[in-house]
């Protein structure tokens, strides 16, 4: 095997994994903004839970409960406004 085999071979094995590495992008403010007008079934201005859930991308809704109770009706009143809703910081919590 030659040089330019050696090389190459491994940094073709790193193209085909990277796309299991990458991190999905945040949605900027105003697709987060988008997203809280679509979910506000009711257009009440806040999202009770049953909205906030169908706000969520799909692979976190099984986590719904968890997110709602620790993240986002920190008060306890049962919903969400938009502005509390764009100031929480969705995704892992930093370490």
């Amino acid at each position: 095997m030659t040089f330019g085999k050696l090389v190459v071979l491994p940094a073709f094995g790193l193209v085909l994994a990277a796309p299991a590495f990458a991190q999905p992008t945040p949605p900027t403010p105003e697709e987060r903004a988008a997203r809280f007008e679509k979910a506000d079934a009711n257009k009440d201005g806040k999202l009770d839970k049953a909205e906030f859930v169908s706000s969520l991308p799909e692979r976190a809704q099984a986590m719904a409960d968890q997110i709602w109770s620790s993240r986002v009706d920190g008060d306890g009143d049962g919903f969400v406004t938009k502005e509390q809703y764009l100031a929480l910081r969705m995704g892992p919590r930093p370490e």
